[in-house]
């Protein structure tokens, strides 16, 4: 929990400091059934985490009820629809934090729930109520431009691997990272890393969590319980091709290991300081090996047995826009601007949709059918159009004529 610059008994007017209540919050709130108030209670201790820590940053850093005000929230839906996010997400992340607003505000501590404001919620993405179609999905065109740019850096970095193998690793990684997207329909967070829970299945997707040869992997799906999904037969390839070049020493390993320089270092310093070694011998070992050797700090990783930590969601969005920019892709899209993982599953949907329907779209995505046909309605009605227009093509002339006297 970050820290606050005051607290109740700092506060001489008794004012209640935000950060004081937060427990009692999620003490109420953590009175479900079926097992969902812990998983609810952890992402809204995340989200009541990071508002706090908003906060903190903005001068003044009102730190009690009594001080927060509409300005502040608006300025956090501000905040929240910059980072990039679909719009579901963002407006996922400002319900956890008005709903504690709102509980607050039945507590006494405010008079009204700032963050029901009109005027701080404008900054949120406006909901139209025409949520079909609207979304981002990846067009045919763009994603074969895509895996074509892939393909080609893969290639190109595999011929010239003896010369450097962190660029073979990276370029077929993100060439493996491409197709699963592309074809799976898998979400985001269940193959990468969520930096704020650290969950088994939110770390990111392991080579043991695949099986190649049978076309499926696992995954820790959104209703929070692990389930197999299809792996379709053009994406395999390229996770083979990785895992050939990547050469994990454990089936522990994530199938899309961070490549950051500095998260490496810690990575492998944590490892060996829990083996037994201390800083020093660290040290000389990554300066022999790395600094002055030929290994980069991902080959040396594996040398060790140091499992890497895996990509994070946000890293990887950051790499979908590198491959955007790189790939020579222009978007008409003012939301994102680059090719989404989100974009990705949408058009994966879609495909399915029109080839064979709302029930198999529904199976590959891991979405109820109704929801399916939520989603995708667009497709349906236009659909409807061209029968409505074919019949009305076939449909006999009256032979009735309008006459005049």
């Amino acid at each position: 929990m970050p820290s606050e610059p005051k607290t109740d008994s700092d506060d001489e007017t008794g004012a209640i400091a935000i950060s004081s209540v937060v427990e009692d919050y999620l003490l109420d709130k953590g009175k479900g059934r079926d097992g969902e108030s812990g998983n609810y209670r952890r992402h809204a201790e995340r989200e009541i985490d990071r508002f706090l820590e908003f906060l903190s940053d903005r001068p003044g850093s009102p730190a009690t009820f009594e001080e927060l005000s509409v300005a502040d929230l608006r300025e956090y839906a501000r905040y929240l629809s910059r980072q990039g996010w679909a719009e579901g997400t963002i407006k996922n992340y400002y319900a956890h934090v008005s709903g504690f607003l709102g509980w607050a505000s039945r507590e006494g501590h405010l008079s009204e729930n700032p963050a029901q404001r009109t005027r701080a919620k404008e900054p949120l993405p406006e909901d139209t109520g025409r949520k079909s179609g609207e979304q981002q999905a990846w067009s045919r065109e763009h994603r074969e431009q895509l895996l074509s740019y892939v393909d080609e850096q893969a290639y190109n970095a595999i011929d010239a691997i003896s010369d450097d193998p962190k660029a073979a690793i990276k370029d077929c990684r993100n060439r493996a990272l491409v197709n699963l997207l592309c074809f799976s329909g898998v979400r985001g967070a269940e193959i990468l890393a969520d930096i704020d829970d650290g969950r088994r299945g939110r770390d990111g997707l392991r080579w043991s969590d695949l099986s190649l040869g049978d076309n499926s992997l696992q995954v820790l799906a959104k209703k929070q319980r692990w389930d197999d999904r299809a792996l379709p037969a053009p994406a395999v390839p390229s996770l083979e091709r990785l895992k050939q070049v990547l050469d994990p020493p454990s089936d522990d390993w994530p199938v899309f290991p961070s490549l950051s320089y500095s998260t490496l270092v810690q990575d492998f310093s944590n490892s060996l300081l829990e083996r037994g070694y201390d800083n020093e011998e660290i040290e000389k070992i990554r300066l022999e090996k790395v600094s002055e050797g030929e290994l980069s700090m991902i080959e040396l990783c594996a040398e060790y047995g140091v499992a890497p930590s895996a990509m994070t969601t946000h890293g990887g969005r950051d790499v979908m826009k590198r491959l955007t920019d790189r790939a020579g892709i222009e978007l008409d899209d003012d939301t994102h601007g680059y090719l989404a993982p989100h974009g990705a599953r949408r058009a994966a949907g879609e495909v399915m949709v029109r080839k064979y329907g709302h029930g198999e779209a529904a199976r590959l995505l891991d979405n109820s059918e109704q929801v399916v046909r939520e989603h995708y309605s667009h497709i349906e009605a236009g659909e409807l159009a061209d029968l409505a227009a074919e019949a009305f093509d076939e449909a006999p002339q009256s032979d009735n004529q309008d006459s005049t006297e």
